[in-house]
């Protein structure tokens, strides 16, 4: 059973049973590292979530952080548990915050996104149109193009988005999208210490609902429509909490590529939790190639969210 009710509190339960372990966090809800029983997870094969749960992904074994321990702990035990974790909680946002300010000051003054911007060229051009984006939106999002992604190992080539506050004044990430990558391996940002952002936020802005795609280019392409949409990166969804002030006062549908599914539902529970009407697309396929590639209509792609599942 639940051993804790933060990933802090949980790794303070990891840090007592396998001293001189180090676990990083992955986000708020989970942590890894290398695995203390088997030892074959040498980075992040080994899972720490903040119920207390773990799991190693190549030695295919689980627990709970305290089933090693045979009594109960006292109630002063656990509420000092607590407040430890709390404060290394609020330490944590605290310098993750500061982190991410710095970096984002740091982008803003470069304006290195009007570069990338500038450094279009008709390959450029033809590549960002192939993705559906049509030469007036290129221009919106001051959409760009780099020869040698800064944070990619290989410096590889790469296309630029800049992803700005819902109020358009102020650059808050810059993501590369590689221009020869695998799935699962496209995108980069300009620095580290960035953090996670919505894409699109000012779609929102006047709209009476909001709809939570997989990625920038999707949320583009869609709201050439006048649709709006806005974009989480990666299947996972990371979405933060404070998001849900950047949505009106409507229901919120998820609607990612139809191989998510599992996330979005993952992600549409979550938010429902917090008291907000929340629905979950069944695509056919990916909702730009709805548009691109099938030739649907506004009329039949809002279709499907008359279809939309609610979750509860």
């Amino acid at each position: 059973m639940p051993c804790a009710t933060s990933i802090e509190e949980a790794l303070v339960l990891a840090a007592e049973r396998w001293p001189g372990y180090e676990f990083r966090i992955k986000t708020t809800e989970e942590a890894c590292g290398p695995c203390p029983i088997c030892h074959e997870a040498t980075e992040d094969g080994f899972l720490i979530f903040a119920s207390g749960y773990f799991f190693c992904r190549p030695g295919r074994h689980d627990g709970w952080l305290d089933d090693d321990r045979p009594r109960t702990l006292t109630p002063e035990q656990i509420l000092l548990r607590k407040h430890e974790a709390e404060q290394k909680r609020q330490a944590r946002q605290m310098a993750d915050l500061e982190r991410r300010l710095s970096a984002i000051e740091r982008l803003n003054r470069s304006r290195i996104h009007e570069r990338y911007h500038a450094n279009l060229d008709a390959h450029g051009y033809e590549w960002w149109c192939a993705k559906g984006v049509e030469c007036w939106a290129i221009q919106e999002y001051k959409l760009g193009q780099c020869d040698r992604c800064p944070t990619d190992l290989e410096h590889r080539p790469s296309y630029t988005i800049p992803i700005m506050d819902q109020r358009k004044s102020k650059l808050i990430n810059l993501r590369h999208r590689l221009a020869d990558a695998p799935n699962g391996d496209k995108y980069r940002p300009e620095m580290a210490g960035l953090g996670t952002s919505l894409f699109g936020s000012h779609h929102l802005i006047g709209a009476d609902k909001g709809i939570v795609l997989e990625g920038s280019i999707k949320s583009i392409v869609t709201a050439q429509y006048g649709l709006p949409t806005v974009g989480v990166f990666g299947k996972r969804g990371r979405f933060q909490t404070a998001w849900l002030d950047l949505f009106p006062d409507g229901p919120i549908y998820i609607g990612f590529d139809p191989d998510a599914t599992e996330s979005a539902e993952r992600l549409a529970c979550g938010i429902a939790k917090l008291g907000k009407e929340t629905y979950v697309i069944d695509w056919p396929d990916k909702p730009d190639d709805m548009f691109t590639v099938h030739g649907c209509t506004v009329k039949e792609w809002m279709g499907y969210l008359h279809w939309a599942r609610r979750i509860h």
